[in-house]
């Protein structure tokens, strides 16, 4: 039965990209995560033949579990970034190029859990002028269950690199905006057809110019992502096309943004931004689907001798409490809405196994933890954030 939904869905199916949980069929689900991993194999592969606008499926494999090897990356790794790829559980690794126009090269790759997806698909974001695939990110998704995707942003070549956009306008576009769009649509049908069922949520989580990337996706398009975790956003990086803050449409579909910057990163500019944000929609509309958190001391996406560690970077075990991701998929799914989270420093920055240095309870901006009398001064993790 699962071959031959996929069939249907690679001789031509028509996508609905909205999403509605409720319209998935228990027994759907069951059927694709109990389906025995040979027949997962033949999936994966049979997704080269797939037909999408604009995009070109390249390859198509099934990688073993603890057997990806990634290619020498372009950005060096920091250490909070993923690199145990030699625990990644199998997965259907997808490659695939879009060119939506006469100058566009995006490469794209999909990674998709042979067993155990969560259901969710996790679209990962690139810092300064992207140029290459985010293999950190896609590892650490994956990790955790997801299924997700990276692109290069159009263009191959180191992230400080911008003399590829000199007189290629079409890619100045590709990069500002249209890359992450493409991406999302072509891993959205990607999923589909893997595992014959749309993803019940979907979210973009990066920082910096990937920051950048999740607010555009809800400005221009709102129905891509249904939860945007936005870490230090450049919101004036582009070439042509900036963030402007119109997110009306993404918060009237039921859309929730959290943006974080650290008071070590100049976030003035950021702070005005949501100043402006607010001004623009009004605090109550606001409030009820975009939270903004300036962590004390610390540097770009991370780094200082603050706790600094809140879920910026997946981790399987995550919850609401210690991890804003995990906090912003709560308010998506159960309309939970945040109310501060507990930062934490580690004595070896983005390593859970070293010693906790301190930790520190973080309220949305503009609100300040409070004493609880619970806690003594030095422990400001027993701290509560007022109403």
């Amino acid at each position: 039965m699962f071959g031959r939904h996929l069939a249907l869905a690679i001789d031509g199916f028509h996508m609905n990209f909205g999403v509605n949980p409720l319209v998935l069929p228990a027994f759907a689900l069951a059927l694709c995560c109990s389906a025995p991993l040979p027949s997962r194999a033949q999936s994966c592969t049979a997704l080269r033949n797939l037909r999408l606008e604009n995009t070109t499926v390249t390859a198509a494999q099934l990688v073993d579990s603890g057997k990806f090897v990634p290619p020498v990356m372009l950005r060096r790794s920091s250490p909070e970034f993923f690199t145990a790829f030699n625990t990644l559980p199998a997965f259907c690794r997808v490659q695939a190029v879009s060119r939506p126009s006469s100058d566009s090269e995006i490469s794209i790759e999909v990674w998709l859990p042979a067993t155990g997806w969560n259901r969710r698909y996790l679209g990962v974001g690139n810092g300064s002028f992207g140029g290459s695939i985010s293999y950190y990110r896609l590892g650490e998704s994956l990790q955790s269950g997801y299924a997700t995707s990276s692109t290069d942003t159009g263009h191959r070549g180191k992230p400080s690199e911008s003399a590829w956009a000199v007189n290629h306008p079409e890619k100045q576009t590709d990069f500002d905006y249209r890359a992450v769009h493409e991406t999302a649509l072509t891993a959205k049908a990607l999923i589909q057809a893997f595992y014959d069922s749309a993803p019940a949520r979907s979210y973009f989580s990066s920082c910096s110019n990937g920051g950048r990337q999740g607010l555009m996706e809800a400005e221009r398009y709102p129905t891509d992502y249904d939860g945007i975790m936005a870490g230090a956003p450049a919101t004036r990086f582009g070439f042509r096309t900036f963030v402007s803050g119109d997110f009306a449409a993404f918060q009237k579909r039921g859309g929730k943004i959290i943006i974080y910057h650290g008071g070590n990163d100049r976030p003035a500019a950021n702070l005005d931004f949501f100043s402006t944000v607010r001004r623009r929609m009004g605090d109550s509309t606001v409030d009820s689907f975009l939270q903004f958190y300036l962590l004390p001391g610390m540097g770009h996406c991370g780094s200082g001798n603050e706790p600094n560690d809140f879920g910026q970077w997946l981790r399987p075990g995550d919850t609401p409490q210690n991890s804003l991701f995990s906090a912003l998929e709560e308010w998506v799914e159960k309309d939970v809405r945040p109310n501060g989270v507990i930062a934490t420093k580690f004595a070896i920055d983005g390593d859970p196994k070293s010693t906790v240095v301190k930790k520190r309870r973080i309220c949305p901006y503009p609100r300040t933890a409070q004493s609880n009398r619970l806690g003594s001064d030095s422990d400001s993790a027993n701290y509560v954030c007022p109403q």
